[in-house]
Parts: structure tokens; sequence; C-alpha cells
């Protein structure tokens, strides 16, 4: 009968981590490869019409829709709202040596967001992904008798359901929602999933070893609290506008007036003039918003499962296992995560918005004792600088459909929590997209669509370099605004 030689040991042992070279070398599933490790791969906004602004929202609130980022924008919704999205990634996998592709498609989950006390308060709730692992990687190796085949795969990730609520603190703002306004709002969000993995080595039928495998499922979860604030006000007023472009107004007319006096001097046909091109005089205010928020250190409660057995082939192709190296059964144990602080500003009016963030969290700070659990790789401080715009040419009122249309782009850098072979990952995409109003006389949905572009890791070093094409599809549902959903009747 055959042993599991020291070699073979050796290898059980490697094949427990996954090695940057094995990227380059193997075939990737429909993930990422560098999902295998940490927590997998961190999701960003999950929100469409967020993700096409480079996932921007920490200084961003919408009367129409979630905005989930801070729930201090939660006040600032005036009708019901719920949304929902989907995801679909095609990327391209280079290494210094070949090239491979894979895609998925991902649900984004769903919220429901309902304002009540008078604008006062607004409530929000839902479920969406926060983390994903997937991946399915083959390597080759060798040992005296022939080649070694080594199998990596992993699916799961982490999920959060949450209940948030938003409440105005201080406002000055008069009937058309001017002035100054203080907003705070908290989620409550419960973080829950389980991270599978499976490890395998094959080894020649005619050498003197067992194949082996080794599989791990980690579950976790725990309440997480996120808190924010919100402060929006004036830059510059109305009345100030108005008053800007009147006088802009005068001036262009007094040069029109002058060019068209040397016009007919010059004895030119006055018909062939074109006048100066006059402002609207339209006193559109230019306000602002600041926006933090922070994602409290939380302990998540870790359940660990491994379990390492040699097996034989036999001769119908299955599996057959002939020993137990080692198991671990529900070992019990903390992971607690450092805090996450995010800041961002805003600038906009009723037709545009610019808007700048950046969020930061200390990997370093993590805290793992779990047995038998490890990230297999050097976590690093992570953070995201993120530029979105939007455009809806008719403001608040209506008109054709391409200017009550919201045009969005954004721009975000993000530098990952994961170091890999002593290179930190980073990420650069670029995002742009449609808001399209859906029955826009009796509601305010929205079809949201639009791709992000970009790029992540580099192709030195044995490593992997993503690039990707994402398509989001999404839907932000809000009742006729002749129905006064969660309000009380004064007259039946």
């Amino acid at each position: 009968m055959r042993s599991l030689s020291t070699t073979a040991t050796r290898l059980v042992l490697l094949f427990l981590g996954v090695s940057p070279e094995a990227f380059g070398q193997g075939q990737q599933g429909s993930g990422t490869p560098y999902s295998a490790y940490g927590f997998g791969t961190f999701l960003g906004a999950t929100q469409v019409d967020q993700a096409l602004m480079g996932g921007t929202g920490i200084a961003l609130a919408d009367p129409f829709a979630l905005v989930l980022s801070n729930p201090a924008s939660y006040p600032s919704l005036a009708l019901t709202n719920f949304q929902s999205g989907a995801a679909l990634r095609f990327v391209r996998f280079d290494t210094e040596t070949s090239s491979n592709s894979g895609r998925r498609a991902d649900l984004l989950g769903f919220t429901l967001g309902v304002p009540f006390g008078k604008g006062q308060w607004g409530l929000a709730l839902g479920l969406n992904p926060v983390s994903d692992v997937g991946y399915q990687i083959t390597d080759k190796g060798s040992v005296n008798e022939g080649e070694v085949t080594f199998e990596y795969s992993g699916n799961g990730g982490l999920n959060r359901a949450f209940v948030g609520l938003g409440r105005t603190l201080w406002q000055s703002n008069d009937t058309l929602n001017k002035g100054t306004k203080v907003s705070f709002g908290a989620n409550l969000n419960y973080l829950f999933g389980t991270i599978e993995e499976l490890r395998k080595v094959y080894y020649p039928f005619a050498g003197n070893y067992y194949n082996s495998e080794v599989s791990t499922s980690l579950s976790l979860r725990a309440p997480t609290v996120a808190v924010g604030v919100q402060w929006t006000g004036d830059l510059l007023s109305g009345a100030h506008v108005l008053a800007a472009r009147e006088a802009r107004r005068k001036h262009l007319m007094a040069v029109d007036a002058r060019k068209e006096q040397e016009w007919l001097d010059a004895g030119r046909d006055p018909a062939l003039r074109k006048a100066v091109r006059l402002p609207k005089v339209e006193g559109d205010a230019l306000r602002f918003r600041v926006g933090l928020t922070a994602d409290l250190p939380a302990e998540l409660t870790a359940r660990n499962n491994q379990l390492a057995r040699s097996f034989v082939i036999a001769n119908s192709g299955a599996e057959a296992y002939v020993d137990t190296a080692w198991s671990i059964e529900g070992a019990r144990g903390t992971v607690g995560l450092p805090v996450q602080l995010g800041l961002g500003a805003t600038l906009y009016n009723s037709r545009w918005t610019v808007t700048a963030e950046h969020r930061r969290r200390d990997w370093t700070a993590l805290r793992v004792d779990v047995e038998g659990y490890d990230p297999r790789t050097e976590l690093a401080s992570s953070g995201t600088t993120a530029l979105g715009v939007a455009l809806r040419p008719a403001g608040e009122g209506g008109g054709p459909l391409y200017k009550r249309m919201i045009y969005r782009a954004g721009l975000r850098y993000t530098n990952d929590y994961l170091v890999v072979a002593g290179t930190q990952l980073n990420e650069i995409g670029m995002s742009f997209g449609l808001s399209l109003p859906v029955m826009g006389s009796t509601t305010r949905s929205r079809l949201n669509f639009g791709t992000e572009l970009g790029q992540r890791g580099t192709a030195n070093n044995g490593l992997i370099q993503e690039r990707f094409a994402t398509v989001y599809v999404g839907l932000s549902v809000t009742p006729d605004i002749r129905e006064q959903w969660f309000k009380k009747r004064r007259i039946e």
C-alpha cells in the first residue's frame, strides 16, 4: 500500500496557502484570484447610481433615491424609494507570460427608504453583499515520477443586512429648501457570511503518494454600527446669482449695442450680423454639502472548520478517501475590524453636482483570534479617493427626455488592503452612465444603467493584472407622486 511520504506532506502544507506564482501559471475561474486572500474582494458601492459616480455618496443626498454611503442623507428623501440592481463583470487576466479571461454576474441586493416625521426623519433597510470570494486556479508541478496538479477554488463572501435612521438636527430652510441644514444618521448592520475554500493535489498514479485535499470553512457574523453627519448650506444664494447674471446680461447688452452701431457705421447689412448671446436670467443658488462617516470598530464572531484528507482515484473515477491527516471542527474565535473613516464635499445646484471624497481603514490593526485561520498575506492601510459628477439639464423642471435624464460619471483610485508578494494592490476605475426617468409625469422612478472600466494590480513580480469592464443595471422605484405613502391623512 502506498503511504503519504515526506515529500507529499510538504506539498500538502504548501497548498494550504495559494502562492502568487500559481496565479500566473494557472487558469482563473469566474471571479478574481486575489479573492483567495483576506476576506475576499470588497465590492464598494452596491447602488447603481452611486457606482456610476465613482462610488461616491458621503456628501450626497437625493430626494428620490436612497444614498447608503451616509445615513445622514436619509431625511432628505421626499418619497418612499425602493432600489435594486445587478452587475455583469468582464475581466481579462494578464501576467508576464499569459492571458486569460472570465466573467461573472452579481445581484447588488435591495434597499428601501421611507421618509416620515414631516421630512425630519428617514428610515432605511436592506440587504446587500459586502465582499466576494470566487476563484478557480489550476497549477502544475512535478516529482520524480511525473507531473503534479494543484487545484485551488473558493466561493462565498460577506453580506450585510441593515436598518438605519436619519434625523434632521437643525435647519433654517425656506419653502424652496434653501438655507442651512444639519442631519445625523446611523445604520445598525448585521454582517454575516461564510468563506469556503478547497485545495487539492493530484500525484502521478505510478508514484508512491496519496492525493491530498484540505477544505476550510470560515463563518463570520456580528452586529456593527456606522454613523454619519451632513452639513448643507448656500455658498451663493439665489438672489446673489440672479444679481450677478443680471449685471452680466446688462453688460453684454451694452457690448451688443456698441457692436451693432459699429456694424451699421461700416455700411454692412444688419441681417447678416450675429447678436451677442445673452445668458438666461435665473437665480439658481450654488450650494454645498459636507459629509463625514465612520464605520465603528467591531468584533465579529468566527467559527472555523478545516479538514485535511488523503484519497485515491478509483477505477470508476470517483475519489475514495483513505485517511484524515488533521481536522478542526467548529473552532470559535473573534475577528476585530478596525474603524473606517470617510470625508466628502459637494458643490451643486438644481442642474449639476460635483462631489469628491476619501475613505480610509487601517487593516494593519485587524485582530484575528481564530484557530487555524490565516489571511495568507500581509494587510495594509487601504484608502479610496473618488470624484463624481451628475448633470440634469432640465434642473428641477420638465422638458424633453434628454433634458430630464441624469448623466453621471466618476473616477476612483483605491489602495487595496491586500499586499501580495510584497506589492500592495491598487485599483483605478472610470465610470459613466445614465438615469432614465420612468413614467416621469407621475413618478420619480429611474432606470439606472452604465459601465465602469478599470484595472487592478500589476503583472510584475509574478502577479496578475486585471482589466475589467462592469456593466450596471438598476431600478429606483418611487410611488405615484399623488400617492402619499406612510403619511397620515387629515381628511378622508
